[in-house]
């Protein structure tokens, strides 16, 4: 995993565009910035100025191999995962940054929780069954949620290798792109 620890850098990924843009090619895979660009609905000279400056930040890359011509530029997530911890970041600039892109992360995962809840009943009956929410209310040390969160981790990591290695070999029609997320942290009641 790539830590993220010089707020410039986490900069990049503190606007909501660029947050969109960064999820859209890690998800889907490398695309023009027009195909962004008409996916999100927003000006092509905006994204493309967006895509530049996640390119600077080192989040995506030019994909100059898929090109057909010089006219077409193609992007790509530069592969890996990225985190970062809010301690990383001591002064109140960093601080201030470091808060953003997390509220821009956790606004971008529940407003893809509502667009699923808003269109479930155009998904099949299997797809509906099989998607699912949970809480859970524990009571452990710092530590125990270190290890729980690691297990976790490790479960997400060996079905992500799992997934990609059966999308990379099948053609299966059945296989959609699915989007887990999950928070664990101390709460006062």
């Amino acid at each position: 995993m790539r830590r993220i620890t010089d707020p410039e850098v986490l900069k990049g990924l503190a606007q909501p565009i660029r947050q969109k843009l960064y999820r859209l090619l890690a998800q889907f895979g490398p695309a023009t910035g027009a195909t962004l660009s008409k996916r999100l609905g927003t000006d092509p000279g905006q994204t493309s100025y967006h895509l530049r400056e996640l390119a600077k930040a080192g989040f995506v890359e030019d994909a100059p191999e898929l090109a057909r011509d010089r006219r077409e530029r193609w992007w790509r997530a530069v592969p890996g995962s990225t985190g970062w911890s809010s301690l990383d970041f001591p002064t109140p600039e960093g601080q201030a940054i470091a808060s953003a892109a997390k509220a821009q992360v956790v606004i971008d995962e529940f407003e893809r929780v509502r667009g699923y809840e808003q269109s479930r009943d155009t998904w099949s009956d299997q797809w509906q069954v099989a998607a699912t929410s949970s809480d859970s209310f524990l009571r452990l040390t710092p530590s125990e949620l270190t290890e729980l969160t690691g297990e976790l981790h490790e479960v997400l990591v060996r079905w992500k290798q799992r997934s990609n290695e059966r999308a990379a070999r099948s053609d299966d029609t059945d296989r959609e792109h699915v989007f887990l997320f999950f928070h664990a942290f101390p709460e006062r009641p």
